[in-house]
């Protein structure tokens, strides 16, 4: 049985089926936020980014 949750992000409406790893997290603790993928992975790349060195100009 999908689990209907939004990303605390973007604020998309997503099914999470029950073998994705946050399903388990939203069952056991329903006030726990989910963040997608994209999102994980965006927030991600822009950390990244963030600290490498700054190249000089």
């Amino acid at each position: 049985m999908p689990l209907a949750t939004r990303c605390a992000l973007c604020g998309k409406k997503y099914e999470i089926a029950e073998d994705n790893p946050a399903y388990q997290k939203l069952v056991a603790k329903p006030s726990s936020t989910y963040i997608c993928d994209m999102c994980k992975n965006r927030v991600r790349f822009e950390s990244e980014d963030q600290q490498k060195p700054k190249k000089p100009m």
